[in-house]
C-alpha cells in the first residue's frame, strides 16, 4: 500500500512535526535563561535611559530651534548648515527624528521643510551608515553572535543579503516602525547591503512621516499667527497621522513573517552545511 501524501505537506513529514518547526522567533529567543540573564536587563535598562534622554533632549531641541526662528529665516543658508551638523550629531546618539522636523515645519512650512529634511536625512544617514560599518561593526557582531539570539541574527543578516528587494523592505518596514532614527542606519551598517541602494529606500521610506511632522510643525506656526489655522492643513495633517497608524500597523503585521523567514533561512542554511 503507497504512502498518501497529504496536500500541502511533504512525503513521510508529519505535519504536527512541521508545525512544532514553526514556533514563532520570541519563543526560540526570549527563553527563560534569556529572561534571567543580566545581559538582557542591562540593555533594557539602557535603552529606557536612551529613549528618556531624546524625549528630554528632543523637548529641549524643539523649543530653542522655534525660538531661533528669524535666525534661521535670517541666516539662511547659513544657518540651514548649522543646523545639518547638529541634527547629524544629534542622530549619533539616538536623540528622537520628531521634534526636529517639527521645528523645521514650524520654521520653513511644508514644502522648503521637506527639501531641507531630505538633505539631512542623506547627510545623517550617511555619517551613521560609515561610522556603523567601519567603526563598530566587527565588535557588535561579535557580542551579537555570543548572545542567545544570534540565530535570528545571522537569520536576518542573511536574508537582508541575499537580494536587494529583501533588504528594501525590511528598509522600508523599519521607516515606519517606532524606533530611533538613528539606529535604522546603524543596523544596515551591520549588513553587506550598500550604502547607495540603502539611502535610496531610506530616503523614500521617511517621506510619510517627514510630511506628517512638517505638517505638525506648520499647524503649530499657524496657531500662533493672527489669521489663525488654516482648515486644510488640519484636515490634511489629520490625514496623515491616519494614514501613519494605518501604515505602522500593516508594517507591524508584516515585520513578524521577515523575521520568521529570516529564522528560516538561518535554520536551512544550518542544515545545508551539517548534511555530509
Amino acid at each position: 500500500m503507497s504512502d498518501s501524501k497529504i496536500p500541502g505537506t511533504t512525503v513521510g513529514v508529519d505535519p504536527e512535526d512541521t508545525k512544532k518547526e514553526k514556533k514563532n522567533w520570541w519563543e526560540r529567543v526570549f527563553t527563560v535563561d534569556v529572561l534571567f540573564s543580566p545581559n538582557i536587563w542591562i540593555f533594557i535598562f539602557a535603552l529606557s535611559i536612551i529613549l528618556l534622554l531624546g524625549w528630554f533632549f528632543g523637548n529641549r531641541i524643539f523649543t530653542e530651534i522655534t525660538a531661533a526662528k528669524n535666525w534661521f529665516q535670517d541666516e539662511a543658508p547659513f544657518s540651514i548648515i548649522v543646523y545639518y551638523i547638529v541634527f547629524s550629531l544629534c542622530a549619533l546618539v539616538l536623540i528622537p527624528y520628531g521634534p526636529f522636523c517639527i521645528a523645521i515645519g514650524f520654521i520653513f512650512g511644508l514644502w522648503w521643510g521637506l527639501l531641507i529634511q531630505i538633505i539631512a536625512i542623506i547627510l545623517s544617514a550617511a555619517l551613521l551608515f560609515f561610522v556603523g560599518r567601519y567603526g563598530f561593526k566587527d565588535k557588535v557582531e561579535e557580542v551579537i553572535y555570543k548572545s542567545d539570539g544570534s540565530n535570528v541574527w545571522k537569520g536576518l543578516m542573511r536574508y537582508m543579503n541575499k537580494d536587494w528587494k529583501e533588504a528594501a523592505k525590511i528598509n522600508l518596514i523599519l521607516c515606519f516602525m517606532p524606533i530611533p532614527f538613528g539606529s535604522h542606519p546603524y543596523l544596515f551598517a551591520l549588513s553587506a547591503v550598500p550604502f547607495d541602494q540603502f539611502v535610496l529606500v531610506f530616503v523614500v521610506g521617511m517621506i510619510p512621516s517627514t510630511v506628517l511632522n512638517l505638517l505638525i510643525g506648520q499647524a503649530l506656526e499657524e496657531a500662533t499667527a493672527p489669521e489663525g489655522t488654516n482648515i486644510y492643513h488640519i484636515a490634511g495633517t489629520c490625514l496623515a497621522i491616519l494614514g501613519t497608524i494605518i501604515a505602522v500597523w500593516y508594517a507591524s503585521t508584516i515585520a513578524q513573517e521577515v523575521l520568521d523567514e529570516a529564522d528560516q533561512e538561518y535554520e536551512a542554511t544550518e542544515r545545508d552545511r551539517l548534511v555530509p
